[in-house]
């Protein structure tokens, strides 16, 4: 158990090694392309130069709107045990059909609520999913009349009618999960100093065993690190705030909570 869980958080290195660079790309190309920069520095008035900053800032955006999918990919590939691009289709057919199953309950039960964004934490219950079901069923035998959907190729359909379940559970119960997790960050944060040495003892605690990387992406892309409204759009979590208010022309001092 004690391995499995290390493996979890080190599967959380490979998506979350993409973050820095897409914020670069994102606070640079945003940065440099705002008119009241443009209009400061009028060397930076240059048609090429924009177009260059633009699609730099849209580089970025793209990997923090594909997050959860790209935590998904990356879970799917650290936990499988081998076989691994079969894995990691698995993990996107399952989160695909996870959404889609979440997003038309909603439709069809609850038409005028708000839509269902399970983020980060759908993304490593599928990945976490996906990856289980590959190990189990990867050399599974079937009869010969169905023998073209054995062994690997068994993996993505079983994944993607399992995700159906977990798009039902999550449609029922990620309402009361998410205002959870938006309580409890605010609660840390209302501690001020103390939440702040909560936050560093759980890290240096479960840094001597390698579970760290199961602790600050929590913080980093999930409610539990703040819910914040930046350039018009709600933006989850520490980091994915921070690099939202770096990349926004218009606001002013950066999340500090």
């Amino acid at each position: 158990m004690f391995k499995q869980l290390q493996k979890i958080g080190k599967s959380f290195m490979l998506p979350i090694a993409i973050l820095p660079a897409a914020g670069l790309l994102l606070g640079i190309g945003g940065a440099l392309s705002n008119p009241n920069t443009v209009a400061a520095y009028p060397f930076l008035d240059v048609e090429f130069l924009q177009a260059i900053f633009m699609i730099m800032s849209a580089a970025g955006a793209v990997v923090f709107g594909n997050l959860p999918l790209l935590l998904t990919i990356g879970l799917a590939i650290g936990l499988a045990k081998k076989d691994k691009g079969t894995a990691a289709l698995a993990g996107v057919v399952g989160y695909l059909i996870m959404t889609g199953t979440t997003t038309a309950m909603l439709g069809i039960f609850k038409p005028d609520s708000p839509a269902i964004d399970t983020g980060v934490v759908g993304a490593i219950v599928i990945g976490i999913l996906a990856s289980y079901l590959h190990n189990k069923y990867r050399n599974i035998q079937l009869p010969a009349v169905l023998g073209f959907f054995g062994g690997s190729r068994f993996v993505p359909i079983v994944t993607a009618f399992s995700a159906i379940f977990v798009g039902a559970i999550f449609y029922l119960i990620w309402p009361p999960f998410q205002q959870l997790l938006i309580s409890s960050g605010e609660t840390i944060a209302d501690m001020g100093a103390i939440g702040t040495f909560f936050y560093g003892f759980s890290m240096r605690l479960t840094g001597a065993f390698g579970l760290h990387h199961m602790i600050y992406p929590l913080f980093w892309l999930t409610e539990l690190g703040g819910v914040e409204m930046v350039a018009g759009e709600q933006v989850i979590g520490a980091q994915r705030i921070f690099f939202a208010q770096l990349a926004d022309p218009n606001h002013v001092g950066l999340y500090t909570e």
